[in-house]
Parts: structure tokens; C-alpha cells; sequence
């Protein structure tokens, strides 16, 4: 699909043609490939089709048709196929702008994407595949660190196409992103993954290297996070239009954005954070899924756990622990949860219900208004001594870990002690102080953790 997203995109460039019209005429192109495997039967009754073993006959000798090139994992029909995909685009560019120099240069850039993409494992291997692609590491197998390259491209791709296809639009979705969120979650993945790194070297198993690999699967794992939680935040704006209105101005559909068009953007962030968790390992997909289901029971009705105070905090925070325990993927595999230990856990749900009050503090009025029940909304009033009851209890989140991890004492009682000033004489408290603190204090746990 990277690959299709490319040449979508270069044929619109070339063409000046619409890419959502150029697209659906893609699609019949790409439904080509499913021919590959009967020619290939026909020609020699099937073949091992595999990224291809070394560069130069590869590059020298595609077009050959008296070379075989069965022997690095390049079959005939793959050859065939590819062929007949770049003379059409070449002839579909000819036929919209009646130039021979644009279907000719069209033909050659195509073409050229085409052998970029098959030989790309092997030319980021250096031409020697076999020393790179060894069974090991975040990304176990070879089939895993071939996804996640051309993962990587998708993602890019995927963002270049939706901008070109609608601008305005995609501008709009792309600044509702809630990044401190992101950032948050994504942190909590990193963070989880190092702490089960420290574990495992303090019991004497096997720890990822630093290889380019083992960067890519951690890379995927924050971006997994990241796309993960902006997906649920748009189910989560679907259903929160009206409050919306009144606060949250970054809600697209407040401003007007189609409907249809954000819901399709929602069902595509879901399949990459999916397909991202899916090429790290089975485990981080299922934590995945689960952490997607937590944010349907937390904002769609009849359910909608977000109306009822603390509750709706507590699930917060177990989408929390599930983030984490995707970090702890990478190393314990399907015992992630098993292996958070409890020092951890424990205050970390208790932290994270009682802090992520904090969130609710400027939707107080329009949750009011819409009947969603929050501790903002029952006890906040706008005053030194109203804000007070709500500044406790966001301070005291920080102070849970205290009684489990008596050594983070001081950055315990610091964060507190800044939170709660904050929220009593700020008039309208900001997320990003919030985030701010959560962020610094989870790299002074940490870097106590990794002491000992």
C-alpha cells in the first residue's frame, strides 16, 4: 500500500489530475497483482517470491526477458505484471495531458519507484541481506523489519496523500491533534519499555541491542501509542459535539469539518495504530485493541463511563497501565502485564484517576450543561478557596508513590506542592502545566528506578 500511495501521488503530481480521481483508476492497476501468482504457475508452476538477494542483476537484468531471475526472488510474474502496471500509467498520463515527454517521463519515474520499493530491504542492507536480517531483536523475524520499513513509508505516504487530496480538511484534523496527549502515552510506551529492559538485565536475560531494527520497533511503538490515542480522541469527539461548542474549539466537527470525512480519518489513524502494534508482536496488538476498546466504553453511549466522576479517570489510567504494558512488550513478550511490578502499578492507577481530574477543569461548565458528571464540576468554583479541594487532589496523585517508592520523596512532594499552587491561583489552569509536571516526574521515577 506504500508503494500505491507513492505512485498515487506522483501520477497526480505529473498528471495535474485530482487524486481522488486519479486514485479509483489506481486501484484497477493495483488489482493487477493478484495475476502474479497465475502467471507464475503457468510459467513454471509457482515460485518463492522474496525481496531481491542482490542489487545488480536485479536492476541489470528486470527487463531481460532471456534472464531468470527466480534465483535471488524475483519471479516472471512479477516481471510481467510490472511491466504492463507502468505502460498503462504511462498511457493514462498520455490520454489526460497529450504529451509524449509527460507519459514518457511518468513511465521512467514509475518504474523507477517500482525497483526502488523491491530492492529497498536489500539496499538498506548494503547488498548483503543475509547479515542484516537475522532472527532476533524487538522485531523478531525478517518478515517483521521488512513491515516495519515499508510501515514507516506508509505512514508518510498515507499523510502526503490525504493532504493533496483535501487541504483545508486535512489541516484541520492535523490541528486537533491533542499532542500532549500523544506525548504523554507515547511516554508511558518508552517508559515501559526501558524499566522492563532494566528488569530483564537485573535478572540476566537477553536485552535488545542498539541496531537500526531495534530503534525502528521502538519507533513504531510510540507512533503506535500516539495514533492510537488521537484515534479514540476522535471517537471521543463524535460524541462530545455539544460540551464542544462551549470549550473545546480544537474539535473539528465544531468547526465544521464533514462528518464523514473525519470518521474515515478515524478508521484509517485505528488501522495504523493496529497494524504498527500488530509488527511489534502479538501482545501489543491485543493491549492495543483493548486500549481502543476502553476509549468506546469511555465516550459512546449507552455506556459511556466518561459521565460518572472517578470512574471515569480509573479507566484512564488503565489505558495508562496498558500503554505501558506495551512498552513492557518489547522485552517480556506476552507476560507484559504480569511484569509491571506492583510498586508501579499500584500508584500509577491511583495517581492517574486522581490527577487526571485536572483534565476537566475547563470543560467544567459544558459537561454541566450536557449532563457529564466530574469532580471540576461538582466541587471547582472560581475562587482562591473553591479551587483549593480540587488543587488537594491533583497534588495528592503525585504523593501515591511514595508509600510504594519511598525514595521519590522529594520530587514527589515538589510536583505536588507546584501543582497545587498552580491550580489555586490560576484563574484557568492549562493542560500543558499538567502534562508538564506528569512528564517530569515520570523521568525522576525512572531515572530512581534505574538506580537500583
Amino acid at each position: 500500500m506504500s508503494l500505491f500511495f507513492v505512485l498515487v501521488i506522483a501520477i497526480s503530481l505529473l498528471t495535474k489530475e485530482a487524486i481522488r480521481k486519479v486514485t479509483p483508476v489506481a486501484g484497477v492497476g493495483l488489482s493487477l497483482i493478484i495475476f502474479v501468482p497465475i502467471i507464475d504457475w503457468l510459467v513454471g508452476n509457482g515460485y518463492s517470491i522474496t525481496y531481491p538477494l542482490r542489487l545488480k542483476p536485479f536492476l541489470v537484468h528486470f527487463l531481460n526477458p532471456t534472464k531468470s531471475l527466480t534465483d535471488i526472488g524475483v519471479s516472471s510474474g512479477q516481471r510481467i505484471i510490472i511491466v504492463i502496471i507502468v505502460l498503462l500509467i504511462s498511457l493514462y498520463a498520455y490520454l489526460k495531458r497529450k504529451k509524449v515527454i509527460i507519459a514518457f517521463s511518468l513511465l521512467i519515474i514509475s518504474f523507477a519507484l517500482i525497483l526502488l520499493f523491491g530492492a529497498l530491504p536489500t539496499l538498506i542492507a548494503l547488498d548483503k541481506p543475509e547479515t542484516i536480517y537475522l532472527t532476533g531483536g524487538i522485531l523478531f523475524f525478517d518478515q517483521q523489519k521488512f513491515s516495519a520499513i515499508f510501515a514507516l513509508i506508509f505512514l508518510f505516504s498515507f499523510f502526503v496523500y490525504y493532504y493533496r487530496s483535501d487541504k483545508a480538511n486535512f489541516r484541520s484534523v492535523i490541528w486537533s491533534f491533542r499532542y500532549e496527549r500523544m506525548a504523554f502515552y507515547s511516554g508511558l510506551g518508552l517508559f515501559g519499555f526501558i524499566l522492563g529492559m532494566h528488569q530483564q538485565s537485573a535478572l540476566g536475560g537477553l536485552t535488545p541491542k542498539a541496531n537500526l531494527f531495534n530503534i525502528i520497533g521502538i519507533i513504531l511503538l510510540l507512533l503506535s501509542l500516539a495514533i492510537g490515542f488521537q484515534s479514540a480522541q476522535v471517537i471521543n469527539d463524535f460524541f462530545d459535539i455539544e460540551a464542544d461548542r462551549l470549550t473545546r474549539k480544537r474539535n473539528p466537527l465544531v468547526q465544521g469539518l464533514n462528518r464523514n470525512y473525519y470518521l474515515i480519518w478515524g478508521l484509517c489513524l485505528i488501522f495504523l495504530s493496529l497494524t504498527f502494534a500488530l509488527i511489534i508482536n502479538y501482545s501489543c496488538f491485543l493491549l492495543m485493541i483493548t486500549y481502543l476498546l476502553l476509549s468506546v466504553i469511555y465516550s459512546v453511549p449507552p455506556v459511556r463511563l466518561k459521565r460518572i466522576p472517578i470512574v471515569s479517570t480509573f479507566i484512564l489510567a488503565v489505558a495508562a497501565i496498558l500503554a505501558m504494558a506495551m512498552g513492557y512488550s518489547l522485552t517480556y513478550g506476552n507476560y507484559a502485564l504480569n511484569a509491571i511490578p506492583k510498586t508501579i502499578l499500584i500508584p500509577t492507577i491511583l495517581g492517574i484517576t486522581f490527577g487526571f481530574i485536572a483534565k476537566d477543569i475547563q470543560d467544567a461548565k459544558s459537561d454541566r450543561s450536557i449532563g457529564v458528571i466530574t469532580i471540576p464540576n461538582l466541587l471547582y468554583k472560581d475562587s482562591i478557596v473553591g479551587r483549593s479541594p480540587i488543587a488537594i487532589l491533583i497534588g495528592v496523585s503525585f504523593l501515591c508513590y511514595i508509600i510504594f517508592i519511598p525514595k521519590v520523596l522529594i520530587g514527589a512532594i515538589i510536583c505536588s506542592v507546584l501543582t497545587i499552587i498552580y491550580t489555586i491561583f490560576s484563574r484557568r489552569p492549562k493542560e500543558w502545566f499538567y502534562f508538564i509536571m506528569l512528564y517530569s516526574f515520570g523521568i525522576y521515577l525512572l531515572t530512581i528506578l534505574l538506580k537500583d
